[in-house]
């Protein structure tokens, strides 16, 4: 990931991930994409950390299940991003907060497919450290 070397080295640019609108759709869909999403970014915090390694720094990435959702934070200083799926009335609602995710209006907002995982991570490693935490449930 030589992005995030550009990044943690002050000579590249990190944008907003791409975001859409969050609607309900299947559980079963819901599910297979939380999944996929959350595959991936274990995947790229893998290389990320490679990267941060020499800077003794690293993303941390916790799962965190519980009823009716499936969540998985990313961490980097004070900064995080939460990607979450929640499950009700037989539908599934995704969900992006934090540094990431920018200014949020009414409508909740997910990531617009796994592809913008890495501009997420970048972001998370831009900063700034001072930017709010991601909200609970």
């Amino acid at each position: 990931m030589s992005a995030v070397a550009e990044v943690v080295g002050g000579a590249g640019h990190a944008g907003l991930p791409a975001t859409v609108p969050s609607e309900p759709r299947p559980m079963g869909v819901g599910a297979e994409r939380q999944v996929a999403i959350r595959s991936l970014a274990e995947q790229l915090a893998c290389e990320a950390n490679a990267v941060l390694a020499d800077r003794g720094e690293r993303i941390e990435l916790e799962d965190r299940p519980g009823d009716g959702v499936l969540v998985f934070t990313l961490r980097y200083r004070s900064r995080q991003a939460e990607v979450s799926t929640r499950f009700a009335d037989g539908v599934a609602y995704g969900r992006l907060r934090g540094v990431a995710a920018g200014a949020q209006d009414e409508q909740p907002r997910e990531l617009a497919g796994p592809e913008a995982l890495e501009d997420l991570i970048l972001r998370l490693l831009a900063g700034p450290d001072d930017a709010p935490a991601a909200g609970g449930s």
